[in-house]
C-alpha cells in the first residue's frame, strides 16, 4: 500500500496558499476528502487527519459518533457489524477504533482481541463506548490489552472529544474514564 498526497488549493489559484493533506489509504481517502475542510485551522498548514473506525450496532449512536469525529476533522468508516469491522481493520488499519462493548454476534471485547491477534503492532488504539459501566468493561478487556479509554453512554460530546484527542495524542498514557 502506498501513501497518496492530495493537494487542495485554497484561495486565489495563482499564488494563494494551499494545504497538503496526507492520505494513508484508499479506504479512508474518500472520507478524508469529504470531511477534511472542517479540519483546516489556518491557511497553508499541513493537516493530517486520523482514520477512525466506528463500530456500534445502534444506528443513532453510530451516526452521533461519526458526526462528532468528523467535526473534529478526522476521517471515519463505520459499521454495525463486528465481523465487517475486523475485515475493514485488516484491510486498512485505522489510527483509532471506537467500539461498542455489547453487540450481537461478537462483543467489542472479542473484536478487540481478534484485532490484536490479526493486526499485531498495527492494531489501532481502542476506546470503548458503552452503556455498561467502564469498570465492568475494563475488567474484561484489560487482560486482553491496553485500552485508550472508556466512554459511558449516554455521553457528553465534550467528554468524547477530549477522550478522542487524548487517544490520538502522542504518548497518551493510561486509560481515561468518563462516567
Amino acid at each position: 500500500m502506498t501513501d497518496t498526497l492530495f493537494h487542495l488549493t485554497l484561495g486565489p489559484p495563482a499564488a494563494g496558499p494551499h494545504t497538503c493533506i496526507h492520505s494513508k489509504s484508499a479506504l479512508f481517502g474518500a472520507a478524508r476528502r469529504a470531511h477534511v475542510p472542517g479540519a483546516w485551522e489556518e491557511w497553508g498548514e499541513k493537516t493530517v487527519v486520523a482514520q477512525v473506525l466506528i463500530v456500534d450496532d445502534t444506528d443513532i449512536v453510530r451516526r452521533a459518533l461519526e458526526l462528532a469525529v468528523r467535526r473534529m476533522g478526522h476521517a471515519t468508516v463505520s459499521t454495525s457489524d463486528a465481523l465487517e469491522a475486523l475485515a475493514l481493520a485488516e484491510r486498512e488499519p485505522p489510527d483509532l477504533a471506537l467500539l461498542d462493548y455489547r453487540m450481537p454476534k461478537m462483543s467489542g471485547a472479542t473484536l478487540f482481541q481478534r484485532m490484536q491477534c490479526s493486526l499485531g503492532k498495527r492494531c489501532p488504539k481502542v476506546v470503548f463506548v458503552s452503556a455498561t459501566a467502564p469498570e465492568e468493561v475494563a475488567r474484561e478487556v484489560e487482560p486482553i490489552g491496553h485500552v485508550a479509554g472508556y466512554v459511558k453512554k449516554p455521553f457528553a460530546l465534550d467528554d468524547l472529544i477530549r477522550l478522542v484527542d487524548e487517544a490520538l495524542g502522542a504518548g497518551s498514557q493510561g486509560a481515561a474514564e468518563t462516567a
